[in-house]
């Protein structure tokens, strides 16, 4: 249920701060660390808004759904929430807990992350009973539709899973209308004995940028899973922090993306250990055609007392033309002595002695490069925790290889 309450000058401190900071630094270059491989250059056309509100009759919303309109929650769909009586929903600017809205440095010093907070319209705080147990996915619907080219749409939400908690979200961003820089900013708090499983599915549309910024708090023995399967974007860049902030935390996240024609796809990653016992492994997988390429910027912090961390990175890159590029940074900083922390990164074409071998059995060259196309990305969609977004990352898969060969 929504939570009337008085409004907090908290919010309205925390937009004017970003906007300065954004004011100052302007849009990054490529000078910084983060955005090395990924230009910004294009996200400063867009600076139109969104005024109209769109018809939403031909989408199918269900009673198991969130749906956000142009980043804002629809009235309708949470009227409809089946959950609607498990979790309490408060209007951003009603925070009085500063806690609530804290963000990490590495996302207050971004200056796209400042002028999404200064930009948002209006935003929601989702707290979720404690002992709540969900086990279907709750589906998060981003309908995006601008009416004039070059339109920002912002959005900016914050999701609470108590202690004792199993919720699992299932998002899929649906564009529409014209071109659009679709700016998504997220904080997830993960309470103690907790777990959240978070799948995306996101296929974009050649006049569409998404930047996305996803903060992840976690407590004492909490688990999370990130699924996530990305398939062509001329622009998709996604940041992704996790503070590990108490012991027997466990973090896994899995990514699949695909690009084509002159797709970019950038996984920016940092895993912050900040407590002992705890672990975390990142498994990012490009499958890259034509003039496409994909960045993986991923970095793992084990401060000083983090001992016993177990942390793995593995990101793996296939290449299917001479003209597709991968830009591979894995890192790991350890100030900690009694940890296991290890990291890995290929790049290449297909092999030609298997695509050789599968054609002495008699199979077409055609279904070859298929076959190990698809066992490439086969090893990390068996990951994903959530079958829905397994079966989605199939059928997309199958879809996208038969498009290319």
């Amino acid at each position: 249920m929504v939570i009337p309450g008085l409004k907090s000058n908290m919010i309205n401190n925390f937009k004017k701060d970003c906007l300065k900071r954004f004011t100052s630094n302007g849009f990054p270059t490529r000078k910084e660390e983060n955005w090395k491989f990924t230009s910004s250059r294009n996200l400063a056309k867009f600076e139109n808004h969104v005024e109209e509100i769109p018809s939403i009759e031909h989408l199918n919303i269900d009673d198991n759904t969130l749906l956000f309109i142009n980043g804002i929650l629809d009235q309708g769909s949470l009227n409809n929430f089946k959950f609607n009586d498990k979790l309490n929903i408060s209007d951003l600017d009603e925070i009085t807990d500063n806690s609530i809205l804290e963000f990490s440095d590495n996302f207050n010093e971004d200056s796209i992350f400042n002028l999404g907070i200064s930009d948002f319209k209006k935003g929601f705080y989702f707290k979720f009973d404690e002992k709540l147990i969900i086990e279907k996915p709750i589906k998060i619907i981003n309908y995006y539709k601008a009416d004039q080219n070059f339109s920002r749409i912002t959005s900016f939400n914050i999701f609470h899973v108590q202690s004792g908690s199993e919720i699992s979200f299932e998002e899929n961003d649906i564009y529409e209308g014209m071109s659009s820089f679709n700016l998504k900013l997220n904080k997830f708090i993960i309470d103690d004995n907790s777990v959240l499983k978070f799948g995306k599915f996101n296929q974009g549309v050649d006049q569409n940028h998404q930047l996305s910024y996803n903060y992840f708090t976690m407590k004492k023995d909490a688990i999370l899973k990130i699924d996530g399967l990305n398939k062509q974007s001329i622009f998709n860049k996604e940041f992704i922090e996790v503070d590990l902030n108490d012991s027997g935390s466990d973090v896994n996240i899995s990514i699949l993306n695909l690009g084509k024609n002159n797709d970019h796809l950038d996984n920016n990653i940092l895993i912050n250990h900040n407590a002992e016992s705890c672990t975390s492994f990142q498994h990012v997988r490009n499958i890259l055609d034509n003039e496409s390429s994909a960045v993986f910027n991923g970095k793992v912090i084990v401060l000083e007392g983090a001992q016993k961390t177990d942390s793995n990175q593995s990101n793996k890159n296939l290449l299917l033309s001479d003209t597709s590029n991968a830009y591979s940074n894995p890192q790991l900083e350890i100030y900690a002595d009694d940890v296991s922390c290890g990291h890995g990164s290929t790049t290449g074409a297909l092999n030609e002695d298997s695509v050789f071998y599968l054609r002495a059995r008699g199979i077409k060259k055609t279904d070859a490069i298929k076959i190990l196309i698809k066992a490439f990305a086969k090893e990390v969609v068996d990951e994903f925790s959530l079958s829905s977004i397994q079966d989605i990352s199939e059928i997309a898969l199958d879809s996208w290889i038969n498009e290319q060969h």
